[in-house]
């Protein structure tokens, strides 16, 4: 199992989860669900969801055991497993994190026991260390950093002053019902930096829906990002300050981010993609482009069409 796309659970049967969230059963349905994954690419032994048209093509390829649809969606010929038929995946989704998404308890040590911790790490004072937290060598925390449970930071990383790691990503389902309100959208999976990380202050990174948040080897954050649940950030990577990642958006390797970018959620920014600050990118970005305003476009182009707007009318 991949720890980046799916989250492991203890067993249950697929008919369970059915009956859990009153799901129609269509497919084969013998085998225990054992994770909850991402749709793409999906596991076996994997429970995803599909709630919008616009990802039915990922279906098709899916390799879950099981995945929460609509009622009138169609099966794809390419998937064999199971589909749990619903009048809101989304909502059934919801019930299925709320079952596994218990919150791991803080206790009062300011350093979980269970914490795995090298012991060349520096904790200044301040820090607050969850439960189950993973930290490799030679790792400095400066104060007042929060590790919520289950994160793992790689070695050599430097995390400055009030730095948020692995809180919940800001997930909610609509209301039910007029008069309803939102529901909460538990997140039960983690966050992950790789080696040579470094964090500015007061940046924070969200945990994971299901699977990982995760950070490449040697990338760079500026103080005050915003990194969503979900979102993967590659290699040598350097974000400016107040950069903001959406949800479940994916960075490339040797990407530069300016500062006061905002990156839409679900989106590709391929490798070397240079991006200049205070852009607004909304669609996905192919390696080695340098593009700049808001919706973001190509250099050559935000210029053209910034010198044409300054031009002055002929008397």
């Amino acid at each position: 199992m991949d720890r980046l796309n799916a989250t492991r659970i203890s067993p249950e049967a697929i008919s369970a989860l059915a009956a859990a969230v009153g799901a129609e059963l269509d497919g084969p349905c013998a085998q225990d669900i054992t994770s909850l994954c991402t749709l793409e690419p999906g596991y076996p032994g994997g429970l995803s969801f599909l709630a919008q048209g616009t990802y039915a093509k990922h279906l098709n390829e899916c390799q879950a055991s099981a995945v929460l649809v609509r009622m009138d969606q169609e099966r794809p010929k390419g998937y064999e497993g199971c589909l749990l038929r619903v009048e809101s995946p989304y909502h059934a989704w919801a019930q299925i994190l709320h079952q596994y998404g218990a919150h791991t308890p803080w206790g009062m040590d300011s350093i979980d026991p269970s914490a795995d911790i090298h012991p060349s790490v520096h904790i200044a004072p301040g820090v607050r260390i969850g439960a189950h937290v993973k930290i490799g060598e030679g790792t400095i925390l400066h104060p007042n950093v929060i590790l919520y449970p289950h994160t793992e930071i790689g070695a050599h990383c430097v995390l400055h002053a009030s730095v948020v790691i692995g809180s919940d990503g800001f997930g909610f389902a609509p209301p039910r019902k007029k008069g309803a309100g939102l529901e909460k959208i538990m997140h039960i999976g983690q966050v992950i930096l790789a080696d040579h990380v470094e964090i500015g202050a007061n940046s924070c990174i969200d945990r994971a829906v299901v699977g990982a948040t995760y950070i490449g080897e040697g990338t760079k954050l500026d103080n005050l990002c915003q990194i969503g649940h979900n979102v993967r950030i590659g290699q040598s990577c350097v974000l400016a300050g107040q950069v903001g990642i959406a949800g479940s958006a994916s960075i490339g390797h040797g990407v530069q981010i300016g500062g006061q970018v905002g990156i839409a959620g679900h989106i590709s920014i391929g490798d070397g993609v240079r991006i200049g600050a205070q852009s607004g990118v909304h669609k996905s970005i192919e390696p080695g482009k340098t593009v700049m305003g808001s919706p973001a476009v190509e250099a050559s182009v935000f210029r053209r069409k910034f010198a044409a707007s300054n031009m002055k009318p002929r008397s």
